[in-house]
Protein backbone atom coordinates (compact mmCIF):
# COMPACT_ATOMS: atom_id res chain seq x y z
CA UNK A 1 0.00 0.00 0.00
CA UNK A 2 1.33 3.41 -0.87
CA UNK A 3 1.84 6.01 1.82
CA UNK A 4 -0.89 8.22 0.34
CA UNK A 5 -3.48 5.40 0.28
CA UNK A 6 -2.61 4.49 3.86
CA UNK A 7 -2.95 8.11 4.94
CA UNK A 8 -6.30 8.38 3.17
CA UNK A 9 -7.59 5.18 4.78
CA UNK A 10 -6.25 6.37 8.14
CA UNK A 11 -8.09 9.68 7.74
CA UNK A 12 -11.31 7.83 6.92
CA UNK A 13 -10.79 5.59 9.97
CA UNK A 14 -10.22 8.63 12.19
CA UNK A 15 -13.36 10.25 10.77
CA UNK A 16 -15.22 6.98 11.35
CA UNK A 17 -14.04 7.00 14.97
CA UNK A 18 -15.15 10.61 15.35
CA UNK A 19 -18.54 9.77 13.84
CA UNK A 20 -18.75 6.73 16.16
CA UNK A 21 -18.17 9.02 19.15
CA UNK A 22 -20.80 11.41 17.76
CA UNK A 23 -23.59 8.87 17.43
CA UNK A 24 -22.73 7.38 20.81
CA UNK A 25 -23.13 10.76 22.47
CA UNK A 26 -26.29 11.56 20.47
CA UNK A 27 -27.89 8.23 21.33
CA UNK A 28 -26.86 8.46 24.97
CA UNK A 29 -28.21 11.98 25.37
CA UNK A 30 -31.48 11.50 23.47
CA UNK A 31 -32.12 7.94 24.61
CA UNK A 32 -33.93 7.13 21.36
CA UNK A 33 -32.80 5.46 18.17
CA UNK A 34 -33.70 7.64 15.25
CA UNK A 35 -33.14 6.96 11.58
CA UNK A 36 -30.39 9.58 11.27
CA UNK A 37 -28.53 7.99 14.18
CA UNK A 38 -28.73 4.58 12.47
CA UNK A 39 -27.33 6.14 9.28
CA UNK A 40 -24.51 7.69 11.33
CA UNK A 41 -23.85 4.27 12.87
CA UNK A 42 -23.60 2.80 9.35
CA UNK A 43 -21.23 5.50 8.14
CA UNK A 44 -19.02 5.19 11.21
CA UNK A 45 -18.88 1.41 10.74
CA UNK A 46 -17.70 1.95 7.17
CA UNK A 47 -14.98 4.23 8.56
CA UNK A 48 -13.92 1.41 10.86
CA UNK A 49 -13.85 -0.87 7.80
CA UNK A 50 -11.40 1.58 6.20
CA UNK A 51 -9.33 1.40 9.38
CA UNK A 52 -9.18 -2.38 9.26
CA UNK A 53 -8.23 -2.14 5.59
CA UNK A 54 -5.48 0.39 6.36
CA UNK A 55 -4.03 -1.70 9.20
CA UNK A 56 -4.01 -4.85 7.07
CA UNK A 57 -2.65 -3.17 3.96
CA UNK A 58 -0.06 -1.12 5.82
CA UNK A 59 1.10 -3.76 8.31
CA UNK A 60 -0.26 -7.06 6.99
CA UNK A 61 3.13 -8.48 6.01
CA UNK A 62 4.47 -7.86 9.51
CA UNK A 63 1.39 -8.72 11.57
CA UNK A 64 0.79 -12.11 9.99
CA UNK A 65 -1.64 -14.07 12.16
CA UNK A 66 -3.78 -13.18 14.12
CA UNK A 67 -3.67 -9.53 13.08
CA UNK A 68 -4.15 -9.96 9.35
CA UNK A 69 -7.04 -12.40 9.72
CA UNK A 70 -8.55 -10.14 12.35
CA UNK A 71 -8.34 -7.12 10.08
CA UNK A 72 -10.19 -8.97 7.31
CA UNK A 73 -12.78 -10.37 9.74
CA UNK A 74 -13.29 -6.92 11.26
CA UNK A 75 -13.68 -5.32 7.84
CA UNK A 76 -16.26 -7.92 6.81
CA UNK A 77 -18.07 -7.52 10.13
CA UNK A 78 -18.11 -3.75 9.74
CA UNK A 79 -19.71 -4.02 6.31
CA UNK A 80 -22.38 -6.44 7.60
CA UNK A 81 -22.97 -4.24 10.68
CA UNK A 82 -23.37 -1.14 8.48
CA UNK A 83 -25.75 -2.97 6.14
CA UNK A 84 -27.81 -4.18 9.09
CA UNK A 85 -28.08 -0.68 10.53
CA UNK A 86 -29.17 0.71 7.15
CA UNK A 87 -31.70 -2.10 6.87
CA UNK A 88 -33.02 -1.14 10.32
CA UNK A 89 -33.24 2.52 9.31
CA UNK A 90 -35.11 1.75 6.09
CA UNK A 91 -37.39 -1.15 7.07
CA UNK A 92 -37.29 -1.43 10.85
CA UNK A 93 -35.93 -4.98 10.73
CA UNK A 94 -32.40 -6.31 10.55
CA UNK A 95 -31.45 -7.11 14.12
CA UNK A 96 -30.08 -10.51 13.08
CA UNK A 97 -27.84 -8.90 10.46
CA UNK A 98 -26.64 -6.36 13.01
CA UNK A 99 -25.91 -9.15 15.49
CA UNK A 100 -23.86 -11.12 12.97
CA UNK A 101 -21.98 -7.96 12.01
CA UNK A 102 -21.22 -7.12 15.65
CA UNK A 103 -19.95 -10.66 16.23
CA UNK A 104 -17.51 -10.44 13.32
CA UNK A 105 -16.57 -6.82 14.04
CA UNK A 106 -15.76 -7.56 17.69
CA UNK A 107 -13.83 -10.73 16.88
CA UNK A 108 -11.87 -9.00 14.13
CA UNK A 109 -11.11 -5.94 16.24
CA UNK A 110 -9.81 -8.09 19.10
CA UNK A 111 -7.57 -10.09 16.76
CA UNK A 112 -6.33 -6.89 15.11
CA UNK A 113 -5.50 -5.38 18.49
CA UNK A 114 -3.56 -8.53 19.43
CA UNK A 115 -1.64 -8.29 16.16
CA UNK A 116 -0.84 -4.61 16.74
CA UNK A 117 0.46 -5.21 20.26
CA UNK A 118 2.32 -8.42 19.39
CA UNK A 119 4.27 -7.05 16.44
CA UNK A 120 4.59 -3.48 17.75
CA UNK A 121 4.13 -1.94 14.32
CA UNK A 122 2.12 0.82 15.99
CA UNK A 123 2.62 2.09 19.54
CA UNK A 124 1.26 -0.68 21.80
CA UNK A 125 -1.15 1.62 23.61
CA UNK A 126 -3.16 1.88 20.37
CA UNK A 127 -3.65 -1.89 20.28
CA UNK A 128 -4.50 -1.98 23.97
CA UNK A 129 -7.00 0.87 23.57
CA UNK A 130 -8.61 -0.96 20.65
CA UNK A 131 -8.92 -4.14 22.74
CA UNK A 132 -10.36 -2.26 25.72
CA UNK A 133 -12.75 -0.31 23.50
CA UNK A 134 -13.89 -3.49 21.79
CA UNK A 135 -14.61 -5.25 25.08
CA UNK A 136 -16.40 -2.15 26.38
CA UNK A 137 -18.57 -2.08 23.22
CA UNK A 138 -19.96 -5.46 24.28
CA UNK A 139 -21.70 -3.66 27.16
CA UNK A 140 -23.75 -1.52 24.77
CA UNK A 141 -27.02 -3.10 25.90
CA UNK A 142 -26.30 -2.03 29.47
CA UNK A 143 -25.28 1.52 28.58
CA UNK A 144 -24.98 3.27 25.25
CA UNK A 145 -21.90 5.05 26.61
CA UNK A 146 -20.09 1.70 26.38
CA UNK A 147 -19.57 2.30 22.65
CA UNK A 148 -17.55 5.47 23.30
CA UNK A 149 -14.11 3.85 23.94
CA UNK A 150 -14.31 1.91 20.66
CA UNK A 151 -14.83 5.12 18.69
CA UNK A 152 -12.04 6.87 20.57
CA UNK A 153 -9.69 3.96 19.86
CA UNK A 154 -10.38 4.15 16.11
CA UNK A 155 -10.02 7.93 16.20
CA UNK A 156 -6.54 7.55 17.75
CA UNK A 157 -5.48 4.66 15.50
CA UNK A 158 -6.73 6.37 12.33
CA UNK A 159 -5.00 9.59 13.31
CA UNK A 160 -1.75 7.72 13.90
CA UNK A 161 -2.01 5.98 10.53
CA UNK A 162 -2.71 9.32 8.87
CA UNK A 163 -0.07 11.49 10.49
CA UNK A 164 2.86 9.13 10.60
CA UNK A 165 5.67 9.89 8.20
CA UNK A 166 7.48 6.60 7.60
CA UNK A 167 11.15 7.50 7.22
CA UNK A 168 11.79 5.19 10.17
CA UNK A 169 11.10 2.21 7.94
CA UNK A 170 7.45 1.36 8.29
CA UNK A 171 7.60 0.49 4.63
CA UNK A 172 10.84 -1.42 5.13
CA UNK A 173 11.66 -5.08 5.58
CA UNK A 174 8.59 -7.05 6.64
CA UNK A 175 10.59 -9.45 8.80
CA UNK A 176 12.84 -7.17 10.81
CA UNK A 177 11.72 -3.56 10.66
CA UNK A 178 9.14 -2.65 13.27
CA UNK A 179 8.65 1.03 12.55
CA UNK A 180 8.48 3.17 15.66
CA UNK A 181 10.82 0.88 17.67
CA UNK A 182 13.73 1.56 15.32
Amino acid sequence: MSKLRCQQAGAVAAFGGLLWVGWTVALSVTGRERDWILVAVSLSALGVVAGHYAVESFHGARMKRPGTGGAWLGAAGGVVFAAGQLLRALTGVGEVVVGLGVLALVGGSLLTSVGLVRTRVQPPWLGVSLAVGTVAFLGFDLSTWAALPYGLAWLALGQDLYRYDPPDGRFGDANADYGWLG
